[in-house]
């Protein structure tokens, strides 16, 4: 896309895997990107990077279980249970990196609150709680962030409780560990048993007797040792694989991400708007079979949904931006039809109009196919999708209607959200939010993927599982 305007910005892609749900959404796009997603890779969120969290929640499910039993509570006790196990194994594997350094420090990637544990432990090993872990950590935590995706696989029940394959899974975990008799009520001089007991009672110790083990308990190594994110074993290896491949499109696009040439373009991408686009346009695409592989029609159709979609939600908020950056060379207030007639802004809206049109048109295509195709029929919120491409195609019109477009998006998705624009929209136009206008310096020359659609995610899981070569993650 050639641009006459120079140092305007582009469209930034979020990254919901570093901030929180909806933080950095202005105009409501991840919403339906997450529908998108939820296609090819249902029950994953972009903040699931390590499979062995799938092991480690059925663990805390049965040791939650077995607390809520031993102190006689009601199930109120169960929530409080369950955080102080993920507070005490957080901990553990802390602890272990600060002790034994080398061999450590991939064990935490990605652990939820382990700078938090780590400061507290610097401090005076001061005992984790709810005042000084993760602020909402019954979502933001180790088994909030990994629930989702483990409640898709039958490992937990919507009530949180150990399910069938959580059973499986742990049983495979107990073979590759040595340590039998885990799930086993009347075999309690069992190795697995003995384990088990021995953080049931740590964890009733720590939440209803706020105890607090010293920094030389030898439980903290043998909490953490079996648990390592970083060391699946091969029998929970082989049953985790299972689980995964059980919804056939996500099988199908695994097989897919794991072809050498699609490993290739994931590795070879700088950043994770090009890794998406480049991994599911010039990656999965090409393979497809769709006179072979029914699944493969469902994967073909959303990805060109996700496609036209990500077009249509980087052009938008690439006006957005546009409006943000021109408030800001202003000192921060202007008139609306200042910002519209501006001698670097109107043509760069210009260049957005007929782009949009195109992409428009492309999604409204796909949205036409949806109907035929059961796999997506009822994953996908047509209406939703039809709203988008009405306002789309009225924003394309000229650079006035892309810029009312765009603000009256915003302002509707503020109001869901509750929450106050970016923009006041008075006789005179005045920025709200912060905005650095050095942020962006380049041309906007090429589309981006906004969001992750679950790609980074999904590599993560196969690099852990020994089935790709994985870089960048």
């Amino acid at each position: 896309m050639s641009l006459r305007a120079k140092n305007l910005p582009q469209a930034t892609p979020i990254d919901p895997a570093a901030d929180p749900p909806g933080s950095i959404d202005p105009l409501g796009t991840l919403s339906l990107s997450e529908k998108l997603a939820e296609v090819i890779f249902p029950g994953f969120t972009a903040r699931m990077w390590r499979p062995r969290f799938l092991t480690i929640a059925a663990i805390t499910s049965l040791v939650t279980e077995h607390v809520v039993r031993s102190s006689s509570t009601s199930d109120n006790s169960r929530l409080a249970a369950r955080l102080g196990f993920e507070r005490l194994f957080v901990s553990s594997l802390v602890r272990m990196q600060i002790r034994e350094s080398k061999g450590w420090e991939h064990a935490v990637r990605g652990l939820p609150g382990s700078s938090l544990a780590r400061t507290a432990l610097r401090s005076g090993d001061v005992p984790l709680s709810r005042n000084n872990f993760l602020k909402g950590q019954a979502v933001n935590g180790l088994f909030g962030v990994i629930a989702r995706l483990a409640r898709q696989l039958g490992i937990i029940d919507e009530d949180n409780r150990l399910d069938r394959c959580g059973e499986e899974l742990l049983l495979a975990w107990t073979t590759d560990e040595g340590m039998p008799g885990l799930l086993d009520d009347d075999n309690n001089d069992s190795m697995g048993r003995q384990w088990l007991e021995r953080f049931i009672k740590a964890t009733i110790a720590h939440i209803a007797e706020n105890q607090w083990k010293s920094y030389g308990w030898g439980g903290w190594r043998e909490l953490a040792k079996p648990l390592r994110p970083d060391n699946i074993g091969k029998s929970e290896r082989r049953v985790l694989i299972s689980l995964l491949h059980s919804n056939p499109i996500t099988s199908r696009c695994l097989v897919l991400l794991r072809e050498p040439q699609v490993v290739s373009l994931h590795n070879s991408a700088n950043e994770i708007g090009e890794q998406n686009r480049k991994v599911l346009i010039n990656g999965i695409l090409p393979l497809l079979l769709v006179d072979k592989y029914e699944e493969d029609k469902s994967i073909k159709l959303t990805i060109h949904l996700i496609d036209a979609y990500e077009h249509i939600a980087y052009l938008l908020e690439a006006a957005f931006n546009g409006l943000l950056w021109g408030l800001t060379v202003r000192g921060g207030r202007a008139r609306s039809d200042e910002l519209v007639a501006d001698q670097q802004l109107q043509p760069f809206f210009q260049s957005l109009c007929q782009p949009l049109l195109r992409a428009t048109e492309s999604l409204r295509e796909c949205i036409e196919k949806i109907p035929d195709d059961p796999c997506i029929s009822d994953s996908i919120p047509v209406v939703r999708f039809d709203t988008l491409v009405s306002q789309a195609a009225a924003a394309a019109i000229n650079p006035k209607s892309l810029v009312e477009i765009v603000l009256k998006r915003h302002q509707d998705v503020q109001k869901a959200k509750n929450k106050g624009m970016w923009i006041d929209l008075g006789e005179e136009w005045i920025l709200i939010h912060d905005y650095d206008k050095n942020d962006n310096e380049s041309l906007m020359r090429k589309i981006k993927y906004l969001h992750t659609f679950r790609v980074p995610n999904a590599y993560s899981f196969l690099g852990e599982m020994q089935l790709a070569k994985v870089g960048n993650i």
